[in-house]
């Protein structure tokens, strides 16, 4: 069992800093799930497919699914992340019913416009007794930010333009969604909380390098200080703090059961 070390090394190697402070807590949670990733698993959202290669290696995941638009699957497709990936247009996943064991889903659904169809559909393809290990942010999201605290209101409706978020429920929002999808909540992880949440908005801007590196050579990170990203590391664990509160969680880790 990797540490949380490892994923934040591995993001701070390549990726921004601010993707280290999100992402490391996510892998550790897919992670401590891992068990119930078997069989023939669908990656909904896969996009470029780091996330899926760092947490469960190259070639476990049967398929990678995006829409058709999103470029970023190219680089799934160069790396040969998953068996397999397949495009859709963000309606009716091409799979027939009860075709997988489990289906995993990292911080995707918050940007689904139609979120009733796409839970609709993802319950469809998995197979009864199969899984659906998914993370998604909430409401507390907005109100943890650090430019929300100067700029209030504006900075919020900016911010959930840009992160493209159509759905920032609740705790209790998002479970009534998901029962409503007739799926059963096995377990429910609250992370991403107020102080590192904070922080990472903070680092949003403190990694404007990474993008100009990103633009001029389609890499995020030109060069790895292993000095400079241990301080990162030890830093990133200390905002880090589980308070086991889900209702006032960033983000929310949820086992859900077909």
């Amino acid at each position: 069992m990797k540490s949380i070390n490892y994923y934040i090394k591995k993001y701070l190697e390549n990726r921004p800093m601010f993707m280290a402070i999100i992402r490391g807590q996510e892998a550790m949670l897919f992670q401590k799930y891992n068990k119930l990733v078997k069989g023939k698993v669908l990656d909904f959202g896969c996009g470029e497919g780091f996330f899926a290669e760092l947490v469960f290696g190259k070639k476990r995941i049967n398929v990678g699914l995006d829409l058709f638009n999103n470029k970023r699957v190219e680089e799934a497709k160069k790396d040969n992340i998953y068996k397999k990936i397949s495009l859709y247009d963000g309606n009716t996943i091409p799979y027939p019913d009860n075709n997988f064991n489990t289906v995993i889903s990292n911080c995707v659904l918050e940007h689904i416009p139609n979120i009733d169809q796409a839970l609709k559909e993802i319950f469809r393809v998995l197979k009864p007794g199969g899984f659906f290990l998914t993370s998604v942010m909430t409401d507390q999201w907005e109100n943890n930010l650090f430019g929300s605290k100067i700029f209030g209101k504006k900075y919020i409706n900016y911010m959930r333009k840009t992160q493209v978020h159509f759905n920032l429920f609740s705790n209790k929002k998002w479970q009534t969604y998901f029962k409503k999808a007739r799926f059963k909540i096995q377990s429910t992880d609250g992370y991403l909380y107020k102080k590192s949440a904070f922080y990472l908005d903070i680092f949003h801007y403190l990694s404007i390098d990474s993008l100009i590196s990103y633009k001029l050579f389609n890499k995020w990170v030109l060069f790895s200080i292993p000095l400079l990203n241990k301080i990162k590391t030890q830093f990133i664990k200390k905002i880090i703090i589980d308070e086991d509160n889900p209702d006032k969680a960033s983000g929310l880790f949820f086992v859900l059961k077909k």
